[in-house]
């Protein structure tokens, strides 16, 4: 029997995708703790503002909340929290996507808005000041 693995090398291209996600996921963390008034700002600082079209009109919902007791015991159903979620993309292509706490529909929107002009390079340093 003849059993041969494939393996496949690390190169330089998967570092600097990790990199990006790692970066994506720095902003969009900043992005959620933000107010709806800091992250309106976004769109009168970028102009012209790329043609947004909505892909997921604000939509609230509920996500149930987990814990556990002393951060390692079993986990336990803690209770709901309501969330609110939307998703837009540039006419580039970028899909943003914005999940907020809460029922900021608004908040939502603009987080996805960041979350897509952040990954089009021509928009990312407007959206990190």
């Amino acid at each position: 029997m003849n059993i041969q693995l494939m393996i496949q090398p690390v190169t330089d291209t998967d570092s600097q995708t990790d990199a990006i996600q790692a970066a994506r996921k720095a902003a969009m963390a900043i992005a959620a703790r933000a107010t709806s008034a800091e992250l309106a700002l976004i769109e009168t600082t970028i102009s012209p503002m790329p043609a947004v079209r909505t892909l997921r009109a604000p939509e609230i919902g509920l996500v149930m909340v987990r814990g556990r007791i002393g951060g390692d015991g079993a986990p336990f159903n803690l209770g709901e929290a309501t969330v609110t979620r939307a998703a837009v993309a540039l006419p580039s292509g970028e899909v943003g996507f914005g999940h907020v706490l809460g029922r900021d529909g608004e908040k939502a929107r603009l987080a996805a808005l960041a979350d897509a002009l952040w990954q089009n390079k021509a928009h990312r340093a407007a959206v990190e000041t």
